[in-house]
């Protein structure tokens, strides 16, 4: 059997993270929360995850990940502080934890992720050194996989796709729910028929636009 995968997500903290929602207003932190609770939990569902690990320096959010996402599953979750020295060294300091076996880095605002989408994608990945999966604008990455723990190298921001595949990143097709992060109103509406619960439930009490 295939060695399963190790997921490290990292995640803003919410109360100001997701600054691009603000015409969404006192709603902004709820809905981070929400996407992202709703992004590792069909995380945790994939059969080729074994263990997920949350890089966040948010309290709110590591106490409904303990209590709401996590009870029940199989699958574990770890949670990891965020040192607060930007994103690379959040991952880096995630994939830390991980020893050995495949390893990916998946971005935490993916509302429309499905179990069936990591399944898919992980599969594909398992026969490359370095894979990535294109953001909705083929700009960003939304997933950075590797063989080797110990090779990650990753280039989260502006044109990470191409700093990706400089590197030897080869690119995998992937369903909208993983490619669709969320930093725009305009893209909820994209992804209103995928939602997750808690985001979908979120949407319906508000006016997004």
């Amino acid at each position: 059997m295939a060695a399963r995968w190790t997921l490290v997500v990292p995640i803003k903290d919410t109360a100001v993270g997701k600054s691009r929602l603000a015409s969404l207003g006192a709603q902004r932190p709820a809905l981070a929360r929400a996407m992202a609770l709703d992004t590792v939990e069909a995380a945790l569902g994939s059969r080729l995850v074994g263990r997920v690990v949350v890089v966040t320096s948010d309290p709110a959010l590591a106490r409904a990940m303990v209590d709401d996402v996590a009870p029940g599953r199989d699958t574990s979750v770890e949670l990891v502080a965020d040192p607060g020295t930007g994103l690379r060294d959040a991952v880096l300091v995630g994939a830390r934890a991980v020893e050995r076996g495949p390893l990916a880095v998946l971005t935490g605002d993916l509302p429309g992720l499905r179990p069936d989408d990591l399944d898919l994608v992980l599969d594909q990945a398992a026969r490359y050194d370095v894979a990535v999966v294109a953001d909705a604008d083929d700009v960003g990455t939304t997933l950075l996989a590797v063989a080797d723990p110990s090779s990650l190298d990753p280039r989260f921001g502006e044109s990470s796709l191409a700093a990706h595949r400089a590197q030897g990143a080869v690119p995998i097709a992937a369903p909208v729910g993983l490619r669709r992060d969320v930093d725009l109103p305009a893209h909820l509406d994209e992804l209103r028929p995928l939602l997750g619960p808690r985001t979908a439930s979120l949407v319906a009490r508000t006016a997004v636009r």
